[in-house]
């Protein structure tokens, strides 16, 4: 009976989750939405989990209109996905990755759709949306207040380019947070309810490959040695996704460092996050990742004297 109702209370959630798409709430609420579905997966049959869906879309279905199907069928994909991982015990960083696979692909697939079939256009978009939020900067060009800075439509046509060729990076990070934050309230709750999850190792452990620093070196070569046209090529959009990329992974790195030496060194535990706080803020900190990456640093550093 307690774990019906838990079912139940879960329903109930993905129910208030779905209908909070509708509101301006879908910013914060979106990043959650695949976690009901999750657990419900994890732990029902197939035909327990479509018992508990299929009321859930009728009723937001009859509140808002049968589009909002298309927007729960969507977060549905990557939520079975994580949920068929989970029940067969995968790893937590394997779930991690299939997971922030699967929600890139539907994202990347889903502004091709719109691109092809809606005749969407992200660039006009956010250029409008630009205009809209900076017009009270364009009429402040005669007054004092202005400056030097003036906000014209070409600044917002070139931030609007800028956007739409960062829209591969954005979608990644985005996709590992989304799976992030699932894994982060799924596994606890998975557990309490008697399932075996596989846990993520300590932060401390974790290890990247060493071939990061070659794709780094490779993006920094050509970044210093391309011609001004580059920029605006294919390999250009893919440097300007793929550099703050790596070193998003190599700021991860440091971190991880921070922690395992303040793990061995017995450190107070708020000096590696203050540590980590700066490195988001000092770049030679995140340099120490780039290093535990490619030398066997951790090894000399707490190897005994």
């Amino acid at each position: 009976m307690k774990f019906r109702w838990t079912s139940v209370a879960w329903s109930i959630v993905y129910l208030l989750l779905l209908l909070s798409l509708a509101t301006p709430l879908t910013v914060v609420t979106t990043f959650f939405l695949i976690v009901p579905v999750v657990v419900l997966y994890a732990t029902l049959s197939f035909r327990g989990l479509a018992l508990h869906l299929v009321p859930v879309w009728l009723i937001a279905a009859l509140i808002f209109g049968p589009a909002i199907l298309l927007q729960a069928v969507y977060f549905l994909i990557p939520a079975v996905i994580m949920g068929h991982l989970y029940k067969k015990r995968t790893s937590a960083l394997k779930v991690l990755f299939i997971g922030t696979g699967s929600i890139t692909a539907l994202f990347l697939l889903l502004l091709l759709i719109t691109t092809i079939w809606f005749d969407f256009n992200l660039a006009v978009m956010i250029e409008e949306m630009l205009n809209l939020a900076m017009a009270p900067l364009q009429n402040m060009t005669d007054t004092s207040l202005a400056g030097g800075a003036v906000w014209t439509p070409e600044l917002s046509q070139q931030l609007s380019v800028f956007t739409v060729r960062m829209i591969p990076f954005t979608i990644i990070v985005c996709s590992l947070v989304l799976a992030s934050l699932t894994h982060a309230i799924v596994r606890p709750t998975l557990a309490s309810m008697g399932h075996i999850v596989p846990k993520l190792p300590p932060l401390r452990d974790w290890r990247f490959p060493r071939s990061l620093i070659w794709y780094y070196l490779v993006g920094l070569i050509l970044q210093l040695f391309s011609g001004s046209s580059i920029p605006n090529t294919f390999i250009g959009t893919i440097l300007l996704n793929m550099m703050p990329l790596l070193q998003f992974l190599f700021l991860i790195q440091s971190a991880s460092l921070f922690f395992f030496l303040a793990y061995h060194k017995k450190w107070n535990p708020a000096i590696p996050v203050l540590l980590v706080i700066a490195a988001l803020f000092l770049a030679p900190l995140r340099i120490a990742g780039m290093l535990d990456i490619a030398f066997p640093l951790r090894e000399k550093l707490t190897r005994p004297k």
